[in-house]
């Protein structure tokens, strides 16, 4: 009985331990599952959280997910898209790029045609504190923006993630570009930067040079008598009197160097930059257009103007008028930048014999012309204060550049790829981005082109639109060639890109830095009349209605209308 009982002792212990250890082992096993599944998940995350900061910090890296922007798009009036196709502002060639290559989606709260349409969407946004999360803003509102702390400091995402061609290209002009957007040590922008204009030339119709056995010019006399053979002797068959000499703008000069139909270098060569702040031999900023080396130059185009030798209608032609004294062969003369050939194309369709040659003149006593450089930018790209990936502009300009300045039209040759070199060659639809381009943009190209042409470069090793003039100058040449006569557009890149670009490049020149390009207080409500009132000084001396001395009680009037207390505010701004 005793047994009987050890027995089922025994047996019931033996099952009670059997059972508490199954109930444990149970235990440790789920324990050793949880904790498992637990390091799993730390992994997971931990991966995720690299892969978003190896996007963040690094150039090319895409994003783990689809990150999305919202941006207020700059559109011209005539936007297309690829005959056919369901494109648009958010899905095309260039956001498809976008996507494949950064994982990146954009999501337009405004488009606006450039210009004031545009800037009025800029300007209502910021009144309603909602602007995108990119947008193009000019000088003006880019510190407008700053001030009132609505925009992301960039500094950390450009050191991050600027690539070394965007590194290139800025100090291809000495940073000027990074230091306009810099503000007590921050770079709060992406500025879209402004290239070179080049020398400002003079260029005359060199059949008509031939023609009357006249050298070439050197000095403002040699122009002169250029201009009044052209005028006299009539080598264009126009008529008596109807032949124009020198064609210029009705304002002379407008701001920018080396635009067509002005007259800059005759200011610069008596030491006179027009409608520029510059330095004066004290160290302070001064209004270019109201020193007194500006007589002298205005009293070589009065005295043209009064020989016949300007256009005598100066004070009344349009634009369009202009070009078509040139176009039609009534004009011998004008100054225009290495790009000319543009506004001549018409000429030479018109008339193959046009010869039209660029002389860069006339030259100071160091025998060479002195220029005057523009605003480094055009205009500045933004992130809204508060955007999760401030970066992801950066990394966007990254690879525009890549594709438009960079190598990888050639090393990429996937469809997505070609798909956005045709969009960028036919011009389809807007870059929601977009890039920009070297300082010595123009004399980099004439360089590569040149080179290719001699065999010495390979047409592959220079970007893609480079590539596609060179392609239109080996073209014209054939055509030269063969005796026949080139296509206009072939004309137009081949004396563009290698006879005024060459002529560009090889020529040295003294560059004048402006020290101001921003605008002061005072300057919304009394600068156009400034403009107004320096515009009808100018041509009342041009056109002789009023004599040279004039241009001392000019001045006296734009001091007292507001100048003077303009230059005070710049030179405050400077300091």
């Amino acid at each position: 009985m005793l047994r009987k009982i050890i027995h089922q002792c025994l047996l019931m212990t033996i099952t009670i331990c059997f059972t508490m250890n199954l109930f444990t082992g149970c235990s440790l096993k789920k324990d050793n599952a949880t904790q498992e599944t637990g390091v799993r998940n730390e992994t997971l995350e931990s991966n995720s959280t690299d892969s978003w900061e190896l996007a963040r910090t690094t150039p090319y890296e895409p994003y783990p997910e689809e990150v999305t922007y919202s941006i207020g798009l700059q559109v011209n009036a005539s936007v297309t898209y690829p005959s056919g196709s369901d494109d648009n502002a958010e899905n095309n060639g260039y956001t498809r790029l976008y996507k494949n290559k950064l994982n990146i989606q954009n999501e337009d709260v405004f488009e606006a045609v450039d210009g004031d349409d545009y800037d009025q969407k800029v300007s209502m946004a910021i009144t309603s504190q909602e602007i995108p999360d990119i947008m193009n803003v000019d000088y003006k509102t880019l510190k407008e923006l700053i001030a009132n702390d609505m925009i992301e400091d960039l500094t950390e995402c450009y050191n991050n993630c600027a690539s070394d061609l965007m590194r290139d290209i800025y100090a291809s002009n000495d940073n000027k570009s990074l230091d306009m957007a810099t503000f007590d040590g921050k770079l709060y922008a992406i500025p879209i930067t402004s290239i070179s204009a080049g020398q400002e030339m003079l260029w005359l119709r060199g059949d008509w040079m031939d023609q009357l056995n006249l050298d070439e010019p050197k000095t403002i006399d040699d122009i002169e008598h250029i201009l009044q053979e052209f005028v006299d002797k009539d080598p264009g068959n126009n008529g008596a009197g109807k032949t124009v000499g020198l064609v210029l703008n009705p304002d002379i000069y407008y701001g920018g160097y080396a635009q067509a139909y002005q007259a800059n270098n005759i200011f610069t060569y008596y030491g006179a930059c027009p409608k520029q702040w510059i330095e004066d031999k004290d160290g302070n900023a001064v209004y270019g257009s109201v020193q007194p080396q500006m007589k002298q130059g205005l009293q070589v185009l009065a005295d043209w103007y009064k020989k016949g030798l300007i256009d005598q209608q100066v004070a009344i032609r349009a634009t369009d008028d202009i070009t078509a004294l040139v176009t039609s062969g009534q004009c011998g003369a004008l100054f225009c930048g290495w790009w000319a050939p543009y506004t001549l194309e018409a000429s030479y369709t018109l008339n193959n014999e046009a010869d039209w040659r660029a002389y860069i003149v006339p030259a100071g006593a160091d025998g060479k012309v002195t220029m005057f450089a523009g605003d480094p930018n055009q205009h500045y790209k933004v992130v809204r204060k508060g955007y999760e990936h401030p970066e992801l502009l950066v990394k966007a300009v990254n690879i525009s550049l890549d594709y438009n300045q960079g190598t990888s039209s050639y090393t990429d040759t996937s469809d997505i790829a070609k798909e956005y070199l045709e969009y960028v060659n036919h011009a389809y639809g807007v870059d929601p981005i977009g890039g920009f381009d070297y300082y010595e943009a123009a004399s980099l190209a004439y360089e590569h082109i040149s080179e290719a042409m001699e065999g010495k470069r390979d047409s592959k090793n220079m970007i893609m639109y480079e590539n596609t003039l060179f392609q239109s100058c080996q073209k014209y040449q054939e055509a030269l060639d063969k005796g026949e006569k080139p296509e206009s557009t072939d004309w137009l890149n081949y004396n563009a890109r290698l006879v005024s670009s060459k002529l560009m490049h090889d020529t040295p020149v003294n560059v004048i830095q402006p020290v101001f390009f921003d605008q002061t207080d005072s300057m919304p409500l009394k600068w156009s009349s400034l403009e107004k009132l320096e515009k009808e000084a100018m041509l009342k001396i041009l056109t002789n209605e009023k004599n040279i001395d004039y241009f001392d009680t000019f001045v006296d009037e734009w001091m007292k209308a507001g100048g003077e207390q303009i230059t005070k505010e710049v030179n405050e701004a400077i300091k």
